[in-house]
């Protein structure tokens, strides 16, 4: 499967749409809007994984984990895919990685009950499509997502069968859920290859073998089809409104140029769709709040964990395999399946918010290693056996023994059970910022009634399986009752005014405190617009309400989207080569009154104390073409401040390099050159020409010469403009070493290949030193 994104230093100035976040939301936005014909930009901040690349041990999965834990502290990569966010009262595990928490969800899509859509919190607008724009979202959704049951077909799983048995026991309803799988192979409806579901059971660590239907697999590379471009580790802190124009300022992940605290860059749009998730879209907004955009002050609110519980029916007499195969080949053990097969739907209760449904579900493989030891511990402290004897209780421990000597596939853990849960909740956590960091509040959720409800149902359903009922371990009086979700909603609410809420029923965010007045041009499509639990999956309704939102988006503007399929790539493919990047602060003097000296203008703005700094990161997508073609040439992007052209950083674009260019007839001379062009935030640009005399003159200038860089700046777009001005500026030793740390090898396929391609690097780096200095 080639890669849907492209490189960042293809980014233009300006877009009709920038999408923020790319998991249902912002999948669906950008497919459709570009399908009614719009240039369409996704910015995503985490990385682009393939099938294969998921991590399916211990190591692999630890690497691509990140905490936001208390106190403002961050453990782990800000790109780790499993993302998750510890608070006192809640605790959030979100998907970061192209493709959203579609990457790392269960699949499950079922269609909220309508019961759930008659509440008034949900704003009339909405109200009054229930029959027409929503149950038409849910069918565009299902047409791209392809859910369908588990088939009969094929091998009968251990723990979809025990999850039968459990529904049996509590008579209540039973069946087989649609889910986002495939179990054919086949090209899609939208040109990608996939492969039959191997029941593996590693769905929520990745599907490493194509056959889960993320976004990755239909909306993401249908918006690419028709023409939406895409980018990734890019991390969106806020927007701003600047004219008839949004703003969106953005930082470059795994650049290093945090390392140098550089200011961010900005991508301007004509209409943006927030839909970085109910978590990313919230601080999104709280942070452009934070910078003078005016808002509703609702913005946070409302925020529910869709009733989830999470707890296990430990050491049962059933055979389970409920853990999924992480490093094992298939045929190794009996077949796991899809993480949910199997659902107990008890949602119709006269009271709605009594209603729950109960899946069952596996752990990913790559975690088998920590479960045996995990789960006695938990059994010992916090469990509660449903069956009695001496007779059962000896069996348990040799199962219990047999899994700590033999691990998870076999013994306790393997008849293990793990539940997941969605009832109603009264969503009304709080999301605010604290040191610049998303932290919610939710003051005694766990205590309320619903989850002690959920936590009785649950020991039923373990007793005829003849198991150990446990809880999530931090719902217990030792924790407070805490909770964890992994369907997080609300935060930007819909409702009929900004009093109530932070968009209206189209998904316009409310431009003031009070009434019903809207920016035009800005949305958001996500499941942070839920207003409340929908006591199921989420997955399709967040799809379905996003697709009436693109409907209505073209509507106001006259568009037409073309719902046509299948669709094809509109480009052959490429594969991505080895490249190399490196990030760069310099610094100095810049004045506009001397124009043609750069010595005298460096001085000059010296004693004016007019300075320019900038923040680039130097990037070659092919690590051949830099080494071997006579102009070494490189790409650019970053920023520049420089307060006498702009008193805010002005962004780069469409900036080229190139390393140690040979002199005409100077043999012994070679240049690094600095083209690029600079955009203000007002939409003034200007056009930077730099140079670095590699030379060889008397004394040691090998240093001077590689940290000098002589500068000139146009009043326009290009050399041909009007000279704005001159100066000079260096890197400075400490910056040098920072600098040093940046340097990265990027789409080598191990270490090995990383570690060669550094080696030709530095070695043409260093001969060609050489070449002119010794």
């Amino acid at each position: 499967m080639v890669r849907l994104s492209s490189p960042i230093e293809n980014i233009k100035n300006h877009y009709t749409v920038v999408v923020i976040g790319s998991g249902y939301g912002g999948a669906i936005a950008a497919s459709r809007l570009s399908r009614a014909g719009q240039q369409v930009c996704v910015l995503e901040r985490g990385k682009e994984f393939k099938p294969g690349e998921y991590p399916n041990n211990p190591k692999e999965a630890l690497a691509e984990m990140q905490l936001d834990l208390p106190g403002g502290k961050h453990v782990g990569s800000r790109t780790g895919l499993y993302d998750f966010h510890i608070d006192k009262d809640i605790n959030v595990f979100v998907g970061c990685g192209l493709g959203g928490t579609s990457l790392v969800n269960a699949n499950v899509s079922l269609r909220a009950e309508p019961r759930v859509f008659t509440d008034p919190r949900w704003p009339k607008g909405l109200r009054d499509d229930l029959d027409t724009l929503l149950v038409e979202g849910y069918r565009r959704a299902e047409e791209m997502l392809k859910p369908t049951p588990y088939p009969e077909n094929l091998p009968q799983l251990r723990k979809l069968q025990a999850l039968e048995k459990s529904s049996k026991y509590l008579n209540e309803k039973f069946y087989r859920p649609p889910i986002n799988v495939t179990f054919e192979d086949k090209v899609n409806h939208v040109g990608v290859e996939q492969k039959a579901c191997n029941l593996c059971g590693d769905c929520v660590s990745g599907c490493n073998h194509q056959a889960k239907n993320t976004v990755l697999m239909n909306y993401l590379p249908d918006a690419k089809n028709h023409g939406a471009e895409i980018y990734t580790q890019v991390s969106v802190r806020y927007l701003e409104r600047e004219g008839d124009r949004w703003l969106v300022h953005y930082q470059l992940q795994n650049t290093g140029q945090e390392k140098f605290d550089a200011p961010t860059m900005f991508v301007s749009a004509d209409i943006v769709i927030l839909a970085a998730g109910t978590l990313g879209s919230t601080e999104i907004l709280l942070r452009s709040q934070a910078a003078s955009l005016s808002l509703s002050e609702k913005v946070g609110h409302n925020f529910t964990g869709n009733g989830d519980v999470l707890a296990f029916g430990y050491n049962t007499e059933q055979t389970i395999n409920g853990v999924g195969f992480g490093e094992r080949l298939p045929g190794q053990q009996e077949p796991v399946g899809p993480c949910i097969t199997g659902i107990i739907d008890m949602r119709e209760q006269p009271v709605l918010d009594n209603g729950m449904v109960i899946e069952e579900g596996s752990i990913p493989g790559a975690l088998a290693p920590i479960l045996p030891q995990s789960f006695a511990a938990a059994a010992k402290i916090l469990g509660k056996d449903t069956d009695c004897g001496i007779g059962d209780r000896i069996k348990e421990k040799l199962r219990e023994a047999q899994s700590l000597a033999q691990g998870a596939y076999t013994g306790a853990v393997r008849n293990t059970q793990t539940y997941l849960v969605m009832t109603h909740d009264d969503a009304a956590g709080r999301m605010y910022l604290e040191s610049d960091r998303l932290k919610i509040r939710w003051e005694g959720v766990g205590k309320q009634p619903i989850f002690q409800r959920v936590n009785d149902r649950l020991e039923e359903a373990t007793r005829p399986l003849g198991g150990t009922q446990i809880p999530n371990p931090i719902w217990t009086n030792v924790f407070g009752h805490d909770l964890i979700t992994v369907h997080p909603l609300g935060g930007c609410i819909m409702a009929e005014d900004a009093e109530h809420g932070v968009v209206n029923h189209k998904g316009q965010v409310f431009s003031s405190q009070h009434g019903t007045d809207v920016y035009e041009n800005l949305y958001v499509a996500d499941g942070s617009v839920i207003p409340l639990t929908l006591g199921v999956n989420p997955l399709l309704t967040i799809s379905a309400v996003a697709e009436r939102c693109c409907v209505l988006i073209a509507k106001d503007r006259g568009w037409t989207i073309n719902y046509d399929l299948p669709s094809v790539p509109s480009t052959p493919a490429t594969s991505a080569k080895l490249g190399i990047q490196f990030t760069e602060t310099m610094r100095g003097f810049f004045a506009t009154q001397i124009q043609d000296d750069y010595q005298k203008a460096a001085q000059q703005g010296k004693k004016d104390g007019t300075f320019l700094q900038f923040t680039l990161t130097v990037i070659s997508d092919d690590l051949e073409v830099l080494l071997n073609d006579p102009n070494h040439p490189a790409k650019i992007i970053g920023t520049v401040t420089a307060p006498v052209i702009s008193p805010e950083p002005l962004t780069v674009t469409n900036g080229e390099f190139n390393l140690f260019v040979l002199e005409k007839d100077q043999p012994k001379t070679r240049q690094m050159r600095y083209r690029m062009q600079m955009t203000a935030e007002t939409g003034e640009i200007y056009y930077f020409e730099g140079f670095k005399e590699i030379h060889d003159e008397l004394g040691f200038d090998v240093w001077s010469d590689t940290t000098t860089l002589y500068i000139t700046v146009y009043a326009g777009d290009s050399s041909n403009s009007p000279v704005f001005g001159k100066g000079i500026l260096k890197i400075h030793p400490t910056d040098f070493i920072k600098q040093m740390t940046t340097i990265k090898v990027t789409n080598a396929e191990n270490r090995w290949q990383q570690m060669q391609a550094l080696d030709r690097f530095s070695r043409f780096f260093v001969g060609t030193l050489s070449e002119v200095y010794v």
